[in-house]
């Protein structure tokens, strides 16, 4: 019986992007802007202008020192890790994937948003062939 030889996994560690923190700024000030000029009462308007602030307030930091991992090996499969052990996940086939970001869509997992600018140009030209590769 031959053992069938298994490629070297494929590991890219996501870098904080400066493209993903700025959408993040332009689509808080879009909510912000929308709880400003719609027809609610004051009240209402100032408490969405609050939530939407305090949202930005604990989210936007989080960009600047994200730690997250992906790997891809033939025998495990798809696997993410945030800083600590690699977990498993199943890449559902409505990924979206372009030339400027990946809308990295998982079961039972939120959506991660992957800039170009968060991994060096060749790596995620590599993560985007290896996902067409192997999602069905």
């Amino acid at each position: 019986m031959i053992a069938k030889k298994h490629g070297a996994p494929f590991v890219v560690e996501l870098k904080p992007s400066k493209k993903l923190q700025r959408l993040i700024i332009v689509i808080h000030l879009i909510a912000l802007g929308a709880s400003v000029v719609n027809s609610l009462p004051i009240a209402v308007k100032l408490a969405i202008g609050a939530v939407v602030g305090l949202n930005f307030k604990i989210n936007c930091p989080r960009l600047k020192i994200e730690q997250r991992k992906i790997r891809y090996t033939e025998k495990l499969g798809w696997e993410i890790s945030d800083g600590g052990d690699f977990e498993a996940v199943a890449i559902l086939k409505s990924t979206v994937v372009t030339t400027v970001f990946i809308f990295l869509q998982m079961h039972n997992k939120p959506t991660i948003l992957i800039a170009n600018d968060a991994l060096r140009e060749d790596d995620y030209r590599q993560l985007i062939v290896k996902l067409r590769m192997t999602v069905h």
